[in-house]
């Protein structure tokens, strides 16, 4: 017997944790970004780029970011491309059009914006983080919660990631 494709094991996986991730999110916010995200997925293959389109979800732009993955050396190095309006006023670092890495030499104990991401890239699978935020904001924060999704122009190698953040002002 044939094994399935890796973009169909891609996509399976990543359904199924999108859908176990709506048992689990805290704000109305993310569970919708979830759900308008199983709703462009495709079966087969990880969403693309042109298959997310911030038009259909105009009221949760403000908290909407797109990371790029560049593979040119030895590690992906991931840039950030879009920052939503909350996440601008919730950093005390500039973020837009940055590195990650270089962000994380400005904001120690951020690690997580890097680590996690890159969990995405490595497996091709969506990732929920909700809690008490583990890193400095502008102001505080009674709790975050976010998801970063794997975009794909060939359905397998994960080359952007569009992410939602909800902040809980406390």
């Amino acid at each position: 017997m044939k094994a399935a494709p890796k973009s169909l094991v891609l996509s399976q996986r990543n359904i199924a944790a999108l859908h176990d991730f709506l048992s689990k999110v805290q704000q109305s916010g993310v569970e919708r970004f979830i759900r308008y995200m199983l709703s462009i997925h495709p079966a087969e293959r990880l969403p693309s780029r042109r298959h997310f389109d911030p038009l259909a979800i105009p009221g949760m732009l403000s908290g909407v970011a797109l990371v790029a993955v560049e593979r040119d050396g030895p590690q992906p190095r991931l840039r950030m491309k879009v920052v939503g309006q909350d996440l601008v006023e919730a950093s005390p670092v500039r973020l837009a059009h940055r590195y990650l890495d270089d962000v994380l030499a400005d904001l120690p104990g951020a690690e997580v914006i890097l680590k996690s991401r890159l969990q995405v890239v490595e497996t091709g699978c969506a990732y929920l983080r909700r809690g008490a935020p583990c890193m400095p904001f502008t102001y505080r924060m009674a709790a975050l919660e976010y998801v970063h999704c794997p975009l794909s122009e060939n359905g397998e190698t994960v080359d952007q990631i569009v992410s939602y953040f909800s902040y809980r002002k406390g």
